[in-house]
């Protein structure tokens, strides 16, 4: 192909109905085709023999699952570029005029189309704008696209990310950038100063704030409108802002500011950063579609990856096959590594030793396995990822021996010789899942390689623990709007403060009301009596079995306390337990004496001593209990404080207080009392009931009598 049949194929896609057809032959592909071989010949009105020689030429690289005879699949990218190949073959150039990278060519005019556009909006003479078929995706269309370029989005952001960071660990809370220059034309050895970076060009732009935000952006020329701010420096091994080296520089510019201590960045963080970078390079073209101009479509991406419909994930299967790529080649261009395997457990909630664990992705070429859950493995603990989620530590096997391949993998065409598999997180001691690798290479691991996956892992980190709390925000919507009060689905059983407030200024309110004789009579006999209650050391059991377990156990002392309500106060119908806050619960007794109540408190303080059998990872309240996370706590005891109230005495309360605060005042009063009863009750050794004397006008030890 010479340099002027590529010219001439560059006007004549610039022509209007050249892209109207294209475009029509793009959307049909999308739309309608089944990516088999036989239905994308049907679609261009090609033969299979020509889509074959086309392949063979490198116009086309469909995908061959079942290896180099299996059969062709054509991804909508692939019948883009088929749609583009057909129009040129139509048009009468030669197979041997057409660039092998004709689709990235069709991109970047239509790129400028766009830009034109955009800076033109009121130009009516383009037929594009008449074209809303054409130009217009369907909502299925935007989805897939949006999908295409998910991977890219993520990786791009979250790489130049974890760069900055890992650059700038030992000068936290600074202001630092990337800047990766995407022209091969760009002299980066040139730049000396802040205003040289004009003269890059198109650049990939990584941006981390002092508030620990990131950016990224792509420019068509990097600079800054206050250029003395900010220092460049060049990405290379070196010690307090010296260079180690004058050789291999990277094509990456830092940005720090001015002020910032010297910069040192060790051999290892220099060949990290590089290997983890020249994706961005390789692929500018997804950079571009990630950042460059044009319309974006929000995605919000929260697989549930726990779902044992066992969904999916574009950006997991992604970070699977870069992981392949940044293994890099052998000289026959054949990778390094031959499979990445992410496994995540089945059920995020239990301990990683009681898990069972799930391959949730894979590489593409990696096919010759099922994504079926490894059920079968997961007792065998003698393969690597069930150790390296065991032990939370890298499990490296630098020689396999034949026999030691697993039965899953024993149909390879060439035997795996190495493999690693790495906890995902697991710095807190609790690994999210494994990343497996392997290699049909001895020592195919180094040092270097080990680093790199060690960044990959935390990018699958930030990623699970993103999709964990998209799919806990979206729980149980319909009972947040039927019920917007209940905030804790744990408690949804129990009245709230709120409730109680509520219930108490109900007593209240007709007292205020109504000053007659008559009615005074008619309250003379009348009490309201109150129990509060407290777990005895709640504090240090939170601090021993974590606060996930001591919320449960709250649950099962309100839920014991209700049963022997609803057995021994059956007749006080109106007898109603609140959940005040962790684990403090009030409960009213309408009717019922000072005597009458301490007894009831007595009667409960037996009831919820200890023990209690429950689930300690349970979080929500419709979960099933398992056998297998079951706890029994002994010797638990609760601390009840009592208080009683006659009618007029809280009349007359009332009214030693204005009437627009008299209420919450008295509210007040009622509450405060009740935790004075709780805190000497704490002070008594917990397991006791407190309540107020009549005669000595104080709160007294009720129950059980001190032992003398």
């Amino acid at each position: 192909m010479d340099v002027r049949s590529k010219q001439s194929i560059q006007e004549h896609l610039q022509k209007e109905d050249v892209q109207e057809r294209i475009l029509q032959n793009i959307h049909r592909g999308r739309d309608e085709a089944t990516v088999t071989i036989s239905r994308a010949a049907e679609l261009f009105g090609i033969t299979e023999n020509k889509l074959r020689d086309w392949e063979e030429y490198g116009f086309l690289n469909p995908l061959r699952p079942g290896g180099p005879k299996g059969r062709r699949l054509y991804t909508p990218a692939e019948l883009d570029k088929l749609a583009i190949i057909r129009e040129l073959i139509n048009a009468g150039y030669a197979a041997s005029d057409i660039p092998a990278d004709i689709d990235k060519l069709w991109r970047t005019i239509r790129s400028l189309k766009e830009l034109d556009t955009i800076s033109n909006p009121t130009d009516q003479t383009s037929s594009l704008t008449h074209l809303p078929a054409v130009n217009e995706l369907s909502i299925n269309q935007h989805i897939a696209r949006g999908r295409d370029d998910l991977f890219w989005s993520f990786f791009i952001a979250r790489a130049l990310r974890l760069v900055l960071k890992l650059i700038c660990e030992d000068i936290p809370n600074t202001t630092a950038g990337l800047i990766l220059p995407l022209s091969p034309e760009a002299n980066v050895q040139a730049v000396r100063r802040v205003e040289d970076l004009e003269t890059l060009g198109e650049s990939l732009v990584g941006w981390l704030s002092q508030s620990g935000s990131s950016h990224t952006l792509l420019t068509s020329r990097p600079w800054f409108q206050y250029t003395s701010d900010f220092r460049v420096e060049h990405l290379q091994e070196m010690r307090v802002g010296i260079p180690q080296t004058s050789q291999g520089r990277d094509q990456t510019l830092i940005i720090l500011q001015r002020e910032t201590s010297p910069l040192t960045l060790s051999k290892e963080v220099v060949k990290t950063t590089h290997r983890l970078l020249e994706p961005l390079y390789a692929e500018v073209e997804h950079v571009r579609a990630s950042l460059g101009s044009g319309t974006r479509d929000s995605i919000d991406p929260a697989t549930d990856l726990y779902n044992s419909m066992n969904h999916e994930d574009t950006i997991l299967n992604g970070l699977a096959d870069m992981v392949i790529r940044l293994g890099g080649t052998l000289h026959s261009g054949q990778p390094r590594w031959r499979f990445c395997w992410i496994l995540l457990p089945r059920d995020i909630s239990q301990p990683a030793s009681m898990s069972h664990l799930t391959l949730r992705a894979q590489n593409q070429d990696a096919l010759y396995t099922t994504r079926l859950p490894l059920s079968g493995l997961d007792k065998h603990t003698s393969y690597p990822y069930i150790r390296a989620l065991y032990s939370r530590h890298i499990i490296y096997e630098p020689n396999i021996p034949a026999s030691g391949s697993q039965a899953i993998l024993r149909d390879l065409d060439a035997p795996l010789r190495s493999s690693i598999a790495m906890p995902i997180s697991g710095e807190d001691g609790l690994p999210l899942g494994v990343l497996h690798v392997a290699s049909h290479l001895r020592d195919a691991f180094t040092k270097d390689d080990q680093r790199l996956l060690r960044v990959i892992c935390r990018m699958v980190e930030e990623l699970l623990k993103t999709y964990w709390v998209r799919q806990q925000a979206t729980r149980h919507l319909g009972n947040m709007i039927k019920n917007p009060a209940v905030i804790d689905t744990l408690f949804e059983g129990f009245a709230s403060e709120y409730d109680f407030n509520q219930s108490v200024e109900g007593l209240l309110k007709p007292l205020q009301s109504n000053r007659s004789k008559g009615s005074k009579d008619k309250l003379a006999d009348k009490v309201v009596s109150f129990i509060a209650l407290d777990i005895d050391k709640y504090t240090s059991l939170a601090n021993k079995y974590g606060e996930r377990l001591l919320r449960n156990l709250t649950r099962e002392v309100g839920l014991r306390i209700q049963e022997q309500i609803r057995t021994f106060f059956k007749e006080y119908p109106e007898c109603q337990l609140y959940h005040i806050y962790a684990d403090r619960f009030f409960i009213l007794l309408k009717n019922t004496s000072l005597d009458q109540t301490r007894e009831h408190a007595e009667r409960l303080r037996i009831g919820t001593m200890g023990p209690y059998k429950l689930d300690a990872l349970r979080v929500f309240a419709d979960q099933q209990s398992r056998p297998e996370s079951l706890i029994e706590l002994t010797d638990i005891t609760v601390r009840f404080g009592v208080t009683s109230y006659p009618y007029p005495k809280l009349d007359e309360i009332l009214h030693e207080h204005a009437p627009e605060y008299a209420i919450p005042e008295v509210r007040s009063i009622i509450t405060s009392a009740l935790d004075v009863a709780l805190v000497k009750g704490q002070l008594e050794g917990g397991n006791v009931v407190i309540s107020w004397d009549y005669e000595q006008r104080n709160f007294i030890r009720w129950s059980p009598p001190k032992a003398r």
